[in-house]
């Protein structure tokens, strides 16, 4: 497998088996795509859906987990009502909006590259560090990016628990700083993770 097949994140690594933020970066600058791929990228993004994105002041990013579970049943919470302010008009979007399939995974860093950087707001809803979600967290390390980021950390109110849903190393690096300031906020249920949205402006 060379460099351009291998999976997002598999070549660039610290002492500990965790790529390092330059080094995450890096390798996202360095993918190579083919012409069918990148033409695919200009279809996901040339479309209605876009079209209806650029039209408003401001245009929220959610990140997050997938598939199918709780946490993604909170993400969507965030991306409803973020995606239903009207002052200013607002709208919400996520990388599953643009008809990204699994199998296009080489695919879904580069897109959410692109999203960074139409977004005025990118909000993270962050449950754990376990799942494919944490490599875009890397993207947000990002000079260009990182002002406009905003954090939604689940807190667990069993610190066991707390420890062991964010055991992961490579994660903890690289969103220490996303986690502290004041575009963070930590929530323990529903209710406090509403109160959380609607800090963020």
């Amino acid at each position: 497998m060379d460099g351009d097949d291998a999976p997002f994140g598999a070549a660039a690594t610290d002492g500990d088996g965790y790529p390092t933020k330059d080094e995450l970066l890096d390798e996202i600058e360095d993918v190579r795509l083919s012409p069918s791929e990148h033409q695919r990228i200009k279809d996901l993004l040339n479309g209605d859906r876009m079209d209806r994105i650029t039209g408003h002041d401001r245009r929220y990013l959610v990140a997050g987990a997938g598939g199918e579970s709780g946490a993604v049943t909170r993400r969507e919470i965030v991306y409803d009502r973020l995606d239903s302010r009207t002052d200013p008009p607002a709208t919400a979007m996520q990388l599953e909006d643009f008809g990204l399939t699994p199998e296009e995974i080489r695919l879904w860093t580069r897109v959410f590259d692109i999203l960074c950087g139409r977004a005025t707001h990118i909000v993270a809803v962050i449950e754990d560090f376990d799942g494919g979600y944490v490599w875009e967290l890397g993207l947000l390390f990002s000079p260009s990016y990182r002002e406009k980021v905003w954090v939604l950390k689940r807190r667990y109110l069993d610190e066991k628990t707390e420890r062991e849903q964010y055991a992961n190393g490579m994660a903890a690096s690289h969103v220490e700083l996303l986690l502290t300031g004041d575009n963070a906020y930590e929530w323990a249920d529903v209710d406090e993770l509403r109160d959380g949205i609607d800090e963020i402006p």
